[in-house]
């Protein structure tokens, strides 16, 4: 009888096919949102950019004569803007770098849902850090008040912010795009710092700085003034060529690339 019944209960659970994990999107979340900063890379960059939101903002708060709490904001958030693109590549290639990649897909075989779980925790960060620029520029509003003889507005320009956010979660996403499609650390992050300096140079050609204009993902940025059908064109060219492009490309790869 015990053995009829557990004969049953096999071809039940056979027919039925292997039980869904519904948990496992969340879990390779955290999983993935650890390893952006439980590394000593990582680690070393979020103090790095603690430091210099304190700097950028205490700054402007010290030394401009008439400040609101906004700018403020904007400009403690600005170190993050520029770390976090190198995070999110230190995250596309570290499975790669470290030779975990075997072992990851191994537990994971749809290599598509690992892929999405980076791109969610690095959607996450950008947020938690628009977030304690949020919470540095309140601090830093407090802490200089009394410390300076011009007063410091407490005002804050919430459609701005949110575009604000927005384009932190697209500048991370810009250096997932550019580490997936790289498929290496040095490349990727050597891509992400050399070209705002290599743009900038190029810039004086005032012919050249009119193409690169459609190249800015930081375009974004106007939006808080309003919405121009032209900006909306330089925002949507500067995310194809650095988030939707590479990020295709790179995903493609992903796929299809061996695993060593």
């Amino acid at each position: 009888m015990n053995t009829l019944t557990l004969a049953t209960s096999n071809s039940t659970h056979t027919s039925a096919g292997p039980a869904v994990d519904r948990h496992r999107p969340l879990r390779l979340w955290l999983v993935e949102l650890r390893k952006l900063v439980d590394t000593p890379a990582g680690i070393a960059l979020l103090a790095l950019a603690a430091l210099l939101a304190g700097v950028f903002g205490g700054g402007v708060a010290l030394v401009t004569d008439e400040t609101t709490l906004d700018r403020i904001v904007r400009l403690a958030g600005i170190p993050a803007g520029i770390l976090l693109p190198v995070l999110a590549a230190l995250l596309a290639t570290g499975d790669r770098q470290h030779r975990t990649a075997l072992t990851g897909y191994a537990l994971t075989p749809r290599r598509g849902q690992v892929l999405a779980a980076k791109a969610w925790a690095v959607i996450s960060l950008a947020v938690v850090a628009w977030v304690l620029a949020l919470l540095a520029g309140v601090l830093i509003a407090a802490v200089a008040t009394p410390l300076v003889n011009h007063p410091i507005e407490w005002s804050i320009n919430w459609t701005g912010q949110l575009w604000f956010a927005l384009g932190l979660v697209l500048a991370a996403l810009s250096g997932y795009a550019v580490g997936l499609v790289a498929g290496n650390a040095p490349a990727a992050v050597s891509v992400l710092l050399a070209w705002p300096v290599f743009a900038l140079f190029l810039g004086i050609v005032p012919q050249i700085a009119e193409v690169l204009a459609w190249l800015d993902i930081n375009a974004l940025a106007a939006f808080a003034d309003g919405i121009e059908p032209v900006e909306v064109a330089r925002v949507a060219t500067g995310v194809a060529a650095w988030v939707i492009l590479p990020g295709t490309v790179g995903v493609l790869r992903e796929l299809r690339r061996e695993v060593r």
